[in-house]
């Protein structure tokens, strides 16, 4: 049979199915697929076919084939593995999804089928996990945030979907560490156990000192310090001693007038003086970003070779989306930062002066000002209550980078990353609504 004759025939069919004469576009197929083994349309229209009248056995061998000649086919597999299911051979389900998005890891409906494969299973935790990594996948990505970005079709999977990721929160956060965990012992991680339980409310972890109040993720169990010091980290000397070829740079970088951003990311409700105020002409707070959010800016490190090749010898604070933040901080004359609170102690914040002129201060609300010195480091927990000014008619700049707080181990390090990655992906998924809006 010619392969004109083939499409001619699978035409033919579609048209029954359009009528509603099934038998007719089923033997058609089955004749397409007789003379044309394999045949991709064909087959999978049968499948379909077979799944309605219950025969999931037969559903599932004709896929399996599609599947075996078309292994990077994500809905192909997602169609096996319905068929699979529905036949009860769940592991087998499982196995084809899983392999699938080994090849297709956001291919977000086969997410929410293996959540769904899982929990028949009895999977209630391998659910969890396949959810989360479906929701928010989809959701980073515009997807599933209401009715009109949810097909019609996966609209009741995606909410029940959401609604068991929220009711499972408590469980996933806590397993996001569980093979660190495995790895290093239960002691080794209990103080993040005991941070998380605070930050779920299940104590009151607030802290003591009401000088200090985190605006996201408290860790209780480190020292309540103000201001540290700088050489508890064991870069700082390294840092330091690049202190004349990092403020040439900056320098070169203010004086050439290369592109600055405002440091302050405000909404549109917000109000600027409740953040900078002045009494200069225009009081500003502005940066040359080499990080931001943990997005690296390459063109700003390409401009700046020696500061960035400092700054990547050094074993930064990496939380995606998160961390690190690194800048020229740049505070032009007679500006005032207002007081404001950092988001959590877990990271510090180091700054290297590179150029100061006279009235300028970081000041801790009541713990006392710190007057930079050009060259001499200094380090501070941003969740105390915070204020900073230039009353100077001269620009003040220092190197403004996070680092993690020393008094946390390694693996507590790498837990509390797995554990705010977690929890930020969760705060997009509560925005979503729990039932997409019918009216949209």
């Amino acid at each position: 049979m010619k392969l004109s004759d083939t499409d001619a025939l699978v035409v033919q069919a579609e048209l029954h199915m359009q009528r509603g004469e099934v038998l007719q576009a089923e033997l058609l197929y089955r004749r397409v697929l007789d003379a044309s083994p394999g045949h991709k349309s064909a087959a999978r229209a049968l499948s379909q076919l077979a799944l309605l009248r219950g025969d999931s056995a037969r559903a599932a061998e004709l896929l399996s084939e599609l599947v075996r000649a078309h292994p990077n086919d994500a809905q192909l597999a997602l169609d096996h593995a319905v068929a699979l299911a529905q036949a009860e051979r769940l592991r087998e389900a499982i196995a084809v999804v899983e392999a699938s998005l080994a090849f297709n890891p956001k291919h977000f409906p086969s997410w929410l089928l293996l959540g769904h494969i899982r929990e028949a299973e009895g999977d209630s935790m391998g659910a969890l996990r396949a959810w989360y990594q479906a929701v928010t996948g989809a959701q980073r990505e515009g997807h599933w945030k209401d009715q009109s970005s949810t097909p019609p079709n996966l609209l009741e999977p995606v909410v029940h979907a959401i609604e068991r990721v929220r009711a499972g929160r408590r469980e996933l956060l806590f397993d996001v560490y569980e093979t660190l965990r495995a790895q290093h012992g239960a002691s080794a991680l209990q103080r993040v156990d005991r941070a998380l339980s605070g930050y779920l409310k299940e104590w009151d972890s607030t802290p003591v000192d009401s000088r200090q109040r985190p605006r996201f993720f408290f860790f209780p169990d480190l020292p309540n310090t103000p201001y540290l010091d700088p050489y508890l980290q064991p870069w700082a000397k390294r840092l330091e001693a690049s202190f004349a070829a990092i403020r040439e740079e900056a320098i070169r970088v203010w004086t050439e007038g290369q592109r600055l951003q405002d440091f302050l990311e405000l909404s549109d409700s917000a109000r600027l003086e409740d953040y900078l105020r002045g009494d200069g002409v225009t009081p500003a707070w502005e940066a040359f970003f080499f990080y931001r959010h943990g997005h690296r800016f390459d063109a700003n490190h390409s401009l700046c070779p020696r500061t960035s090749e400092v700054l990547e010898s050094i074993e930064l604070c990496r939380i995606e989306e998160q961390a690190p933040e690194i800048c020229f901080s740049v505070l032009k004359p007679r500006s005032h930062i207002m007081p404001h609170y950092g988001v959590t102690n877990v990271r510090l914040v180091m700054h290297l002066p590179l150029l100061v002129p006279p009235d300028c201060a970081l000041n801790l609300i009541d713990v006392g000002e710190h007057h930079w010195q050009e060259g001499k480091l200094m380090m501070f927990d941003d969740t105390f209550q915070h204020e900073a000014w230039n009353r100077s008619n001269e620009t003040r700049i220092v190197l403004l980078m996070d680092c993690w707080n020393p008094h946390l181990t390694g693996v507590e390090q790498l837990a509390v990353k797995q554990l705010i990655e977690m929890i930020s992906r969760f705060h997009l998924a509560d925005r979503a609504p729990n039932t997409p809006n019918p009216t949209r």
